[in-house]
């Protein structure tokens, strides 16, 4: 067998052609041309030799083709991208040849591409290309990103400048001054194996070793105190500043279980130090209304960990403390926020809650009737029989979903926004007060209702989640934003007054209690108040360091992280697991979109204006729609 083999080899040797240089270009794009046009024939050719000598056989043919095939592929590749142009395209066989090189030596890499001795991709196509995991959990492995960052932004400051320059001195233009808002949120994730391929460890395990069957050799090898994590959370932060349009994605941590406040803290402290020894100076935290975060909040500004609760003998009994003194920047307070589009929710839910059976029953009094999401269904009722006779409607994009409200329906921004508009509020309004005609018998509670959603739309529709801005103390918005909350105070007011002096027979008012019903739970009330006096005393903060600029509320707004998640998801299929978080997060900032710094907003509450998002999708329109 030995000498047939031998005989075989030296018949290939003798058969071996010679090509140059042009032969070997044409032989590679007509071997091209047959695996993209004609691979039916190919698979033929395989049929054939597998019907002829066997499956060895048939293999051997494959192998020797795929093996010329590779080898033709990136001679092809080094004949057409010449011209080093940034739309060449390249073959994995190229790029597989590229990484064997780079991964040995990147200077070695940049003399072969530089010198022009081979047709390379760049360094950030082959980042792109294998999704590197450049960055592991922790503000530490995020230094050098945060670094160039901070390079870009002093480019910026500098662009500036020369604006400014340019620019007649009537209107000049304020230079970016490098300070933000610094956004958090958390998303869960599908807890696997998580590999860093740069330093060459795993630094997180989410199975347990009855999960991970076969692969119990490494789950043994892994040291259980520092690599054994389950990555069931990620904690997400980005950075927002309010001077320019500039976003810069912070560090991100894994953890098993839910977050505690503790953890919380400790990554705060970690990310604040990272942003600001790179100055980029944090002037306010926005979160969403979790436990958790609430603990957070009350930690860092001093208060106790229950309820809030009332100052008695005070001017302003329900003042709280919203801010801390900053870390690293002593002369910057921190501010902490909720976020709008999360209390907007809260809010209308807590509406929703208000009905007979469930757990709340507002009353703003104690001797008055109650109100609450019941005269929002009598308008469903309203709009439906408008329907039945061909009436125009009075609120057109209400939905029967957005009134039953279960739990899908709850956590969406839409169903919540539409309920503090205008269209609803003057349904309400007309129906409560009609021209020339008797009042209905449920006047009352459905003005009261009106009430409540109009001071949700001054915080929310017409305050924090505004398109305008805030220029000062005495701007539009932020009288918007008073008003409303002193709806609620003052409801809280009449019936704190009253249970001093109740009469007879009337419940005792306890705001703090659990199953207190007449006013908003104490949960929600603190998370109002930590946004108002957030924003409030931010804006003062802000306009005494900065009075050349202004504040646009909508920058401040969770939305901005949740937009990431939604873009990690999406490219993960919608399963988004501890693998490929990473790979979603650095495929998102490798293709960063370059927009100018416009500081404005986009369309809608989610539309935030984010620097790191991908080209945005477009609408197909059929041509017949386009010629017209």
């Amino acid at each position: 067998m030995r000498k047939r083999i031998n005989i075989i080899n030296g018949r290939l040797r003798q058969m071996k052609l010679t090509l140059n240089e042009a032969q070997t270009i044409d032989l590679s794009k007509a071997v091209d041309v047959i695996n993209k046009k004609h691979d039916d024939q190919l698979q033929a050719i395989f049929r054939e030799a597998e019907a002829s000598g066997g499956k060895s056989l048939r293999d051997a043919v494959r192998k020797v083709w795929e093996k010329d095939t590779n080898r033709k592929k990136f001679l092809l590749d080094q004949a057409n991208n010449i011209t080093g142009r940034k739309t060449n395209t390249w073959s994995a066989t190229t790029y597989r040849l590229a990484l064997a090189v780079y991964v040995r030596s990147p200077s070695a890499y940049k003399a072969l591409k530089d010198f022009d001795i081979l047709q390379l991709p760049s360094e950030t196509m082959l980042k792109e290309f294998t999704c590197a995991r450049l960055y592991a959990p922790g503000a530490a492995a995020w230094d050098s990103h945060i670094m160039e960052q901070a390079k870009e932004y002093m480019h910026l400051q500098q662009g500036n400048a020369q604006v400014i320059e340019s620019e007649a001195t009537t209107a000049p233009r304020p230079a970016p001054k490098q300070e933000g808002c610094l956004i958090f949120d958390e998303v869960r994730v599908i807890g696997k194996i998580m590999w860093n391929s740069k330093s060459q460890q795993m630094f997180g395990l989410a199975m347990s070793p009855a999960d991970l069957g076969k692969l119990q050799d490494i789950f043994m090898s892994m040291d259980p105190v520092n690599k054994n994590q389950k990555a069931s959370y990620v904690l997400q932060f980005l950075w927002r500043d309010l001077t320019s349009a500039k976003d810069v994605i912070g560090p991100y941590y894994t953890f098993e279980g839910t977050l505690g406040y503790k953890n919380i803290i400790t990554c705060l402290y970690d990310t604040m130090r990272v942003f600001h020894k790179h100055h980029f100076i944090v002037n306010s935290i926005v979160c969403d209304g979790a436990s958790s975060n609430l603990a957070v909040i009350k930690q860092l500004t001093g208060s106790r960990r229950s309820s809030f609760g009332v100052l008695h003998g005070e001017p302003d009994r329900h003042k709280i403390c919203a801010h801390f003194r900053n870390w690293f920047c002593p002369d910057v307070d921190v501010f902490f926020i909720i976020c709008p589009s999360h209390q907007m929710k809260n809010m209308i839910n807590a509406l929703w809650q208000s009905k007979q059976g469930r757990t709340k029953q507002f009353q703003k009094s104690l001797y008055s009737g109650g109100f609450g999401w019941t005269a929002i269904e009598l308008m469903w009722e309203r709009e439906l029989a408008r329907m039945s006779k061909n009436i125009a409607r009075e609120v057109p994009r209400m939905q029967r979903s957005y009134v039953e409200r279960d739990a899908w329906t709850k956590l969406n921004v839409p169903p919540a926004k539409i309920m503090q508009q205008e269209a609803v509020l003057a349904e309400l309004m007309q129906y409560a007060n009609p021209k020339g005609e008797p009042k209905p018998l449920n006047a009352e509670e459905t003005l009261l209702t009106a009430e409540y959603l109009l001071a949700c739309s001054q915080l929310f529709e017409n305050g924090m989640l505004s398109h305008s801005i805030i220029k000062d103390g005495n701007s539009a918005i932020l009288n918007n934003i008073k008003t409303g909350y002193r709806y609620f105070e003052s409801w809280l007011d009449t019936l704190l007054d009253e249970n001093t002096n109740r009469q007879v027979g009337y419940s005792e008012f306890k705001p703090s209690a659990p199953k207190e019903t007449r006013f908003l739970s104490w949960q929600t009330w603190d998370l109002l108040r930590v946004m108002f006096f957030g924003i409030c005393g931010l804006t003062e903060s802000f306009h005494a360091r900065h009075p050349e600029h202004f504040i646009q509320p909508l920058r401040l707004n969770g939305s901005a992280v949740e937009t990431l998640f939604s873009q990690f998801k999406h490219r993960a299929g919608g399963k988004l697991t501890s693998i490929n978080y990473e790979t979603s997060l650095r495929s998102v900032m490798m293709k960063q979109s370059k927009r100018s710094s416009v500081h404005a907003s986009g369309k809608g509450y989610r539309d935030v204006a984010l620097q790191v998002t991908e080209v945005p999708l477009k609408r197909k329109v059929a041509k017949s729609r386009r010629k017209e």
